[in-house]
């Protein structure tokens, strides 16, 4: 999967970015920055752990839904 992240200004013109996969769709929604190296350092740091990081699965195990 090619992902890309998109750096742009919300409605608030605060800094956000989202990850979007190879078809277009989004995958996930940064929280806001109020500023661009801030929001660039907050893309670096899913980059880092995204590859190694685990599940923790916190649901109650209903395989139902």
């Amino acid at each position: 999967m090619a992902g890309k992240f998109e750096l742009y200004f919300d409605d608030a013109k605060r800094y956000r970015f989202r990850l979007t996969g190879d078809d277009g769709a989004t995958l996930m929604t940064s929280e806001p920055y109020s500023d661009k190296p801030t929001a660039v350092s907050g893309i670096n740091g899913i980059r880092d752990c995204a590859s190694t990081a685990l599940i923790a699965d916190l649901t109650d195990g209903d395989e139902t839904e």
